[in-house]
């Protein structure tokens, strides 16, 4: 197997990523500096900077939790680093607000962090960790999708391209507008159903918002030769879906049609 090549900022900076993901019995999931070459059995994730993609699979000893690092360092716009936990067969959700507006490998499936961010990332995955099998889910869930509510009524927005970038970039109009939410939208969905979200306050917030959007689907001018409209379709069906099974899907299909059905 080919070795994989360092990025430059790691060679230059690696002897400041000292602390490591560990787990032990009485301590649960923590970080400690361990020193390089030594793999004690509390060692789950030493901190790298290998360039492109990579992703790697951690096990928590003993229990049916599974984390996912990926990164991919030093690709420019599209690099990225971030986490994905699975407890059992619920993926845990993030809904930090400060994602809602960057439009590149922001999720609130995945855990996520400016490149090379390794202490906040770990400090993230043991929050998770710790908090996993507790109801706490509502309350940050919910002012999320009031943020993403409260999107779909701007006729502008400010997005960055990713969390390593400060720019923003104005997005104009209420084609584009309704094109980002659409993306974030069917992100919300699509993560609920994989952390198999039940709380009825959530779900009636996540329903209102999927009405709010056909509405502002419905009342947009289209151009039939804008390739971009196959995004909003997809964007739809995510809702479709959602309504569907969750006893929606004939209001769905009389908000469409502008028929009683």
């Amino acid at each position: 197997m080919a070795t994989r090549k360092i990025t430059r900022y790691w060679k230059d900076n690696k002897e400041h990523y000292t602390k490591c993901l560990c787990y032990s019995d009485e301590y649960g999931l923590y970080t400690d500096t361990i020193p390089e070459g030594s793999n004690p059995p509390e060692l789950l994730y030493r901190p790298q900077g290998y360039k492109g993609y990579v992703i790697n699979r951690i096990g928590v000893p003993g229990q049916n939790i599974k984390i996912t690092i990926l990164t991919n360092f030093e690709y420019g716009s599209v690099s990225y680093h971030s986490a994905a936990i699975q407890f059992g067969n619920r993926r845990i959700l993030d809904f930090e607000q400060s994602k809602l507006y960057v439009l590149r490998n922001c999720s609130v499936s995945t855990l996520d962090v400016s490149c090379y961010s390794w202490d906040l990332l770990f400090e993230k995955i043991i929050k998770a960790y710790n908090t996993a099998s507790l109801d706490d889910l509502s309350t940050s869930a919910i002012a999320y999708i009031d943020e993403l509510s409260d999107m779909l009524d701007k006729n502008e927005i400010f997005i960055k391209g990713s969390l390593d970038t400060d720019k923003s970039t104005k997005w104009d109009g209420t084609f584009l507008v309704s094109l980002f939410a659409g993306k974030k939208i069917q992100d919300l969905v699509k993560g609920l159903e994989a952390a198999e979200v039940s709380d009825p306050t959530v779900l009636k917030y996540t329903m209102n918002l999927c009405r709010k959007y056909i509405t502002k689907v419905k009342n947009l001018t289209l151009d039939n030769e804008d390739s971009r409209i196959t995004q909003l379709s997809e964007h739809l069906l995510s809702v479709h879906k959602f309504m569907c099974a969750n006893e929606g899907g004939a209001e769905y299909l009389s908000m469409i049609l502008d028929k009683e059905v």
